[in-house]
């Protein structure tokens, strides 16, 4: 074993690593001079710490030995790291860039017009909007506001259908239910179980031969302690002004 190659190559993988020698014998449980005696090919470690220095180092003990590295051994792994951190940002990009030219497709296709949601009742209010495109329509009911000034009779749910009317043909579009009590007996007003109440159509493939089907209706049927059901049927128009949303 030569000396002073195993000293020059500890001085290089210490410096490779960024260690002083106080910081390498601190690693090592040794004293700085140690580390200075086996770079300058004064004295080579013991078995205890040429395993310490493989793994501090990375490198194998034979290594350390001979004094010389296999570099493409050494680096392979690092190197491979770097390709497969470079691969994984052009994959990224790439998939970014797809997703860009998806949405900006999609966009293409119209911008959309939006119309609110009314109800000509005495005894319901409702708050809604639809918007369509060529390719595309969608209905939101965001209230039902139940507007009887007398004395409300309480129920133990209520399930709310949105049906579309093209001639004599009815079609479901939508339905919601109240949420359920813990206590399946528990009644309340109409005006309660209406207020959570929401209608969400995401996708609504309209029958009518207009861009938007204006003949819409609510049904809501109320369903009491004796499990009879009173049904509210509410008509639904489309206010005629219309605005663009991009």
């Amino acid at each position: 074993m030569d000396s002073k190659k195993i000293g020059n190559l500890i001085y290089e993988l210490r410096n490779r690593n960024h260690l002083t020698q106080k910081e390498l014998a601190d690693k090592l449980s040794v004293t700085s001079q140690a580390i200075s005696k086996w770079e300058n090919g004064r004295g080579i470690p013991d078995i205890e710490m040429l395993q310490k220095l493989s793994e501090i180092f990375k490198v194998d003990i034979s290594e350390i030995l001979t004094g010389s590295i296999k570099e493409k051994q050494n680096y392979k792994k690092e190197k491979n790291k770097k390709i497969g951190f470079l691969l994984l940002i052009i994959v990224m990009i790439i998939l970014l860039a797809m997703m860009i030219m998806i949405f900006i497709t999609s966009s293409s296709n119209g911008d959309f017009q939006v119309s609110k949601l009314a109800s000509d009742n005495d005894l319901f209010r409702i708050k809604g909007i639809i918007a369509y495109n060529n390719n595309k329509k969608s209905i939101y009911i965001s209230k039902v506001d139940y507007a009887e000034n007398e004395e409300e009779k309480e129920y133990l749910n209520v399930e709310c259908v949105l049906y579309e009317v093209n001639g004599n043909i009815e079609k479901r579009i939508s339905t919601c239910n109240s949420p359920n009590s813990k206590d399946e007996n528990q009644t309340f007003t109409l005006s309660e179980l209406l207020e959570n109440i929401e209608l969400n159509v995401d996708n609504y493939s309209c029958s009518c031969e207009v861009p938007v089907c204006n003949q819409l209706y609510l049904k809501i049927n109320a369903m009491n302690k004796q499990e009879e059901t009173v049904t509210y049927n509410i008509p639904i128009e489309l206010e005629s002004s219309c605005v663009k949303a991009n």
